[in-house]
């Protein structure tokens, strides 16, 4: 039995160029997997690795916890009511490019544009599991994993599925429905109890495992 809170995450050459030398050793996604429904996405990405290159050197980790937001009817989303200003505009691309935005002036939070161009829908990445040496570690909060992540302003309308800056891979790992806890969204009492009930929060249950 494959543990699904820990899968493997191996080691590559940092000299390795472009997107087809990676360290988790998976497929990259494409767009037909961005270009659906936020909610779909999240619970899609579940298990999924991201690879970060950054200053030479390859960052993995595995998705262990994602929220969706809905776009213009969703009031915890910011583009709620079709707002449309400079910072949003990433909401607007196809499906597939990151979408950051900083929070308490310190976070540079991570997401993932979902469904097609026009409908402003996201997903944040909120816990990841990484590599710490020969140890796995779980890192939990959107803040945290983007500072992992080494997330800032210049990845902001990458597009995960071209970039050699950014991108995340399926590597076989199958998350059953049993071993996800669906939930409200964190911090979004502002929405609404309609909105803030939605459960758009998913998380891989810690210690289960997949066949």
């Amino acid at each position: 039995m494959e543990k699904v809170i820990a899968p493997p995450v191996r080691s590559a050459s940092t000299r390795s160029k472009g997107a087809t030398k990676t360290s988790c050793m998976g497929t990259r996604l494409g767009r037909r997997f961005f270009e659906r429904p936020a909610v779909q996405v999240a619970r899609g990405l579940l298990g999924k690795c991201i690879v970060r290159r950054y200053r030479h050197r390859l960052i993995t980790s595995i998705i262990t916890e994602t929220e969706a937001y809905a776009g213009p009817m969703d009031r915890a989303s910011r583009a709620f009511g079709g707002r449309r200003t400079k910072g949003v505009r990433a909401l607007y691309s196809r499906g597939g490019v990151v979408y950051v935005y900083l929070v308490y002036g310190i976070h540079w939070l991570l997401n993932f544009k979902a469904a097609g161009p026009d409908q402003p829908q996201a997903v944040l990445i909120r816990a990841i599991t990484t590599n710490a040496g020969s140890d796995l570690k779980s890192i939990a909060g959107p803040g945290k994993t983007s500072r992992y992540l080494k997330v800032d302003r210049s990845l902001y309308g990458e597009d995960v599925t071209t970039s050699n800056k950014i991108w995340i891979e399926d590597i076989g790992v199958r998350i059953d429905s049993r071993q996800v806890t669906r939930s409200p969204r964190v911090g979004i009492d502002y929405a609404g109890p309609y909105w803030g009930s939605k459960p758009w929060r998913f998380r891989i249950n810690v210690g289960t495992s997949a066949g």
